[in-house]
């Protein structure tokens, strides 16, 4: 893997790609192996991941923060699943194991500002019930990807991305008129 970081030109990008790696790495293969059972099988979830991470460097802004790592979380766990669906073992995985906790404690502001109210949706995604709409969502809103994007990154077609993302803002409704409720009483 760090062949392929050193062979990065841009020098920027490639000291980017090389912070995200010595600060990501351990969690990403820790979600891997929590998923796939497997290191040999995790480390290569790892580097299949790190090779869409270059590919879309760019989008990375900071590589300490939430989204950051949010993202690179998404991204791992997404690749670790596709590649247990496409094992010749079946196994039994349940999304509630592979699912990491999002530390996010922010208050929910009232004001109705842009940025709170953006907070707030981010916060509200990461409590929402169904991964597969808050890893939609969080690619959607946090970083702007195109329907295409995601497809390629998430392994589903266009239009499957489509119905997800349709569905998913339905759910994402839903949830914060419960939270709504909730909090008004």
């Amino acid at each position: 893997m760090l062949a392929i970081i050193m062979a990065i030109e841009d020098e920027q990008e490639r000291n980017k790609i090389e912070e995200v790696y010595n600060r990501y790495y351990s969690t990403m293969l820790y979600i891997a192996k929590d998923i796939l059972r497997d290191e040999g099988l995790a480390e290569d979830a790892v580097s299949e991941s790190f090779i869409k991470i270059i590919n879309n460097v760019e989008k990375i802004r900071e590589v300490n923060c939430y989204q950051t790592r949010g993202f690179i979380v998404v991204l791992v766990r997404n690749v670790s699943i596709d590649m247990l669906r496409s094992s010749k073992k079946p196994q039994i995985l349940s999304f509630d194991d592979v699912k990491e906790p999002v530390k996010n404690n922010d208050p929910i502001f009232e004001s109705v500002s842009a940025k709170d109210a953006c907070e707030k949706i981010i916060d509200c995604i990461s409590r929402m019930s169904n991964i597969n709409y808050a890893d939609i969502l969080y690619l959607k809103i946090s970083y702007k990807y195109s329907t295409k994007e995601i497809s390629e990154l998430l392994n589903i077609t266009p239009d499957n991305v489509k119905v997800r993302l349709n569905r998913a803002r339905k759910a994402l409704i839903e949830q914060m008129q419960k939270e709504e409720a909730y909090n008004a009483r």
